[in-house]
């Protein structure tokens, strides 16, 4: 009886969220063949996420609470009661905002929240961010960047977020969207001047893309690398092809294309 209620709920999260059902079954066979171990999983918690990545500042940290229990309302008024006392735009975003989104990402690779917590404490983080950039105003870009989702995923969580921190921190983004073969990549690059593509996928099966799209790119002497990130991509995975960098967070991405406006290449990059 219970082994049958326990298939009725596995079968349920394979319907209801299979990225999560897929990384599980991927996570349980690497656990069952000895190569990861499930301890560090079980020892995250969310105090200990929040400990280690929210601000120490209270007034940030109330922010950062408020996008993660998504409160978009409660978001705004706190974002913008800072603004309103002289905070940097910028900063709040990404020492604000950004460590509540971090937070629950971290707990729903954890298996501690699930996919719609995860789009509430975005659109509160949106919400936020969209007070930020109205301050800022049109403040000139330091680099126009390229984000895309590979050909055959559709989940473009990572993307949005990574394209609003990277226009929080004064690039130009060019949202190609999810699903996007590599000549709609390359055809973008060429007509509109972009220094480095944001590439990413939530499944595995998808990889490939990533590949194709950066050694295209190299194959055309555009000068544009790809920086790689997502669920299903590691670094040890992007250090097996040419023209392309890992990138673990959106604020190694912001970090990534600062390298690359300032005259690295992906081998540059990939060394340090």
């Amino acid at each position: 009886m219970h082994m049958d209620i326990m298939m009725q709920n596995v079968e349920k999260m394979r319907i209801e969220d299979p990225v999560r059902f897929n990384r599980l079954v991927q996570e349980g066979m690497a656990i069952e063949l000895g190569i990861i171990q499930p301890a560090g999983r079980l020892e995250k918690s969310k105090e200990k996420l929040i400990k280690e990545f929210f601000p120490n500042d209270k007034k940030y940290a109330a922010v950062a609470q408020s996008v993660l229990d998504g409160k978009r309302k409660e978001t705004e008024k706190l974002v913008k009661e800072l603004i309103d006392a002289g905070k940097d735009p910028v900063d709040l975003v990404t020492n604000a905002l950004m460590p509540g989104i971090t937070v629950q990402c971290e707990m729903y690779d954890a298996g501690l929240s699930f996919v719609p917590e995860i789009l509430m404490s975005n659109d509160a983080m949106q919400g936020g961010i969209k007070l930020c950039q109205d301050k800022i105003g049109n403040v000139p870009s330091k680099a126009t960047v390229a984000s895309f989702v590979a050909e055959g995923d559709l989940h473009d969580i990572g993307k949005n977020i990574c394209a609003a921190i990277l226009r929080a921190n004064g690039f130009t983004v060019i949202d190609i969207g999810r699903d996007v073969p590599k000549d709609k990549v390359l055809q973008v690059v060429k007509e509109n001047g972009v220094k480095m593509v944001c590439g990413s996928t939530l499944m595995s099966t998808t990889k490939p893309g990533l590949v194709d799209t950066a050694l295209l790119l190299e194959l055309e002497k555009t000068g544009v690398s790809v920086a790689c990130g997502g669920a299903a991509v590691s670094k040890a995975f992007v250090d097996t092809f040419r023209n392309a960098m890992y990138t673990k967070s959106p604020l190694e991405t912001v970090h990534t294309v600062d390298k690359i406006i300032g005259g690295e290449t992906w081998e540059d990059i990939r060394k340090n």
